[in-house]
């Protein structure tokens, strides 16, 4: 009797956590599949100061995927960071660039190449 409670208990608990973590999971195992970056490009990872909302991580989103050369992009504006592939002819200046001037106050450092 006590072996059935024990494995029910577990049961709740396991269906607990996959619903509490599930998404999270999720996101983090695509975004391992962004960051691998094809040959002749390049993944970089920018820390952006100044995001404090979605709507935020959105418009820098749409601002470094308006680059050219740009082939995806990642912002966590939990981690305030954003991962980005691009080519390898694309400089970290326009993508700091692209951060900066989108009429707001973020603030962009490459923190990997």
């Amino acid at each position: 009797m006590k072996s059935g409670f024990l494995t029910g208990a577990a049961l709740a608990a396991a269906v607990l956590l996959l619903t509490v973590g599930g998404p999270w999971l999720a996101r983090e195992i695509t975004s391992l599949q962004l960051h691998a970056a094809r040959p002749g490009e390049r993944s970089v990872t920018l820390e952006i100061g100044g995001m404090t909302c979605g709507g935020c991580a959105r418009a820098v989103r749409s601002q470094i995927a308006a680059i050219h050369g740009v082939s995806a992009v990642d912002v966590r504006l939990e981690r305030r960071r954003a991962y980005v592939v691009c080519d390898r002819a694309v400089a970290d200046a326009a993508l700091i660039a692209a951060v900066e001037g989108s009429g707001r106050a973020f603030r962009a450092s490459v923190v990997s190449r």
